[in-house]
């Protein structure tokens, strides 16, 4: 399945798209996510996020048949852009099938080659395929964060990863 994926750059003409994606997988979503986050996810969020600089570090992961089952996000840490975070979103039908780590490794050669030197994601402590994920990729456990992450009724703590490229500036 993964030499049929198609990973592109999101951009605007990809929101209808987006938000169908985030309304069906919702409910999936939420396990991991804090539904205030969830909430707050709306097409005026994504047309922003997609006209701002940030739409170059908005990645779709797409099926031949332009379904769209994930998405990669990253976010600039620091101004001299060295250090970004990663989260992402695969669709529930489409998980446990070595897609988030194929996309992942991908990117993380396309940030690298850019001059990221460090990528960080956070995981809820229960994100035990996230967390393969994140392992597999070569991202190392960098700290914990303790009951940092509400997913009600639960409160569950962050793990925070770290990848580095191993070019030290």
């Amino acid at each position: 399945m993964k030499n049929t994926l198609i990973i592109r750059q999101a951009t605007e003409a990809d929101l209808r798209s987006i938000l169908l994606f985030e309304f069906r997988n919702r409910g999936w979503f939420s396990q991991f996510l804090p539904s205030q986050m969830l909430r707050q996810q709306t097409e005026f969020y994504f047309k922003h996020l997609l006209r701002s600089h940030l739409k170059r570090m908005q990645y779709l992961v797409y099926l031949p048949n332009d379904v769209l089952i994930g998405r990669f996000n990253g976010q600039i840490l620091d101004d001299k852009n060295l250090s970004m975070e990663v989260s992402y979103r695969i669709a529930k039908t489409f998980t446990n099938q070595g897609i988030a780590q194929y996309v992942l490794k991908n990117l993380l050669l396309i940030w690298a080659s850019s001059g990221v030197r460090e990528v960080y994601a956070q995981v809820a402590d229960h994100n035990k395929a996230s967390i393969k994920v994140l392992l597999s990729c070569g991202f190392e456990m960098n700290e914990i964060q303790k009951d940092a992450i509400n997913l009600e009724p639960d409160i569950h703590d962050c793990w925070v990863f770290r990848w580095s490229n191993g070019i030290s500036g």
